[in-house]
């Protein structure tokens, strides 16, 4: 009777065990171990490159340098968009408006290249050059000794449609973010401009109007963690704990950006066209007749 009990007890102990064993047991038996699957992650796509490069213009002639009697001052190209009524000149984004910072730093170097190959038209074309400079910093001894100044101005409408978030993503990097996507359309006028140097008096304006390019584009916000609040968590046996709650919220830093990648792709299209616009219109014999009426405007104005 005793063994009886004894063996009663001994497999009373030993049925609960078998069911806490039973997982782990079939695991080892079968192989059929729980796997932990790391979250996929996205790849951060490459939207920098070549993007401040722009196709140099191949000039059709050259005279002597010199050979003609004009001395021009050449101004470094500016812009504005529908959003800022005043030109950045190369020296300041416009605060509030369409173009992003990489947007702008890609026109700066549009802008860059534009005036070296306008100096170059100019030069081609028999003339002597002053610059080229932004506006701001042409000196009087210059003003005072040039006959004529141009100026390229851009004006951008640029504008972003059906705007839309599209979920988080991990990306390789460790880095967190929003994803975006959206519609971009980018319009383009260049004026040309002739001034009299010392008052500026517009004496000439000409335009090249390029269209409006529409483009779809993406880019991804960074996230970081932050403390949302904490909220007490009973024990169900009187006592509890408090309990840190976080959540995501976006950043002011891009993880990529599609929109500057695809502003310079446009602009690099429109180049070839912008240079060669300017070679036709700054006509050495109209510019000679500008010439006489800029002496003009300064008897007039007694400079």
């Amino acid at each position: 009777m005793k063994v009886k009990k004894l063996v009663l007890v001994i497999l009373g102990g030993l049925i609960p065990l078998g069911f806490l064993l039973y997982p782990a047991g079939y695991a080892v038996l079968t192989g059929c171990q729980p796997t932990y699957t790391p979250p996929e992650l996205t790849p951060v796509p490459d939207y920098n490159k070549d993007l401040f490069t722009f196709p140099k213009f191949n000039l059709p002639e050259a005279k002597a340098p010199g050979s003609v009697s004009l001395t021009v001052v050449n101004i470094i190209p500016e812009y504005k968009d529908t959003l800022n009524q005043e030109y950045a000149g190369g020296a300041k984004m416009s605060t509030g408006g369409s173009m992003t910072k990489d947007m702008f730093k890609v026109f700066k170097s549009f802008a860059g290249s534009a005036g070296e190959d306008i100096e170059a038209q100019l030069v081609a074309k028999g003339m002597t050059t002053e610059g080229p400079f932004t506006l701001s910093e042409v000196t009087y001894p210059d003003k005072k000794g040039a006959d004529l100044t141009v100026i390229i101005n851009v004006i951008f409408d640029i504008q972003y449609t059906d705007q839309k978030a599209l979920g988080s993503a991990q990306f390789v990097g460790g880095k967190y973010g929003q994803l975006y996507s959206g519609n971009m359309s980018v319009g383009i006028k260049v004026y040309y401009y002739m001034l009299e140097p010392l008052s500026e008096e517009k004496m000439w304006i000409k335009k090249l109007d390029l269209g409006v390019q529409d483009s779809t584009y993406g880019y991804a916000l960074g996230q970081e963690q932050y403390v949302s609040g904490t909220q007490w968590v009973s024990d169900g046996c009187g006592g509890g704990y408090n309990q840190t709650n976080y959540a995501w919220r976006n950043t002011n830093s891009f993880i990529y950006d599609q929109r500057p990648k695809i502003f310079s792709d446009i602009l690099k299209t429109a180049y070839p066209q912008v240079m060669k616009t300017a070679w036709n219109y700054f006509d050495v014999n109209e510019m000679l007749n500008l010439k006489m009426k800029s002496r003009e405007i300064r008897e007039r104005k007694r400079y």
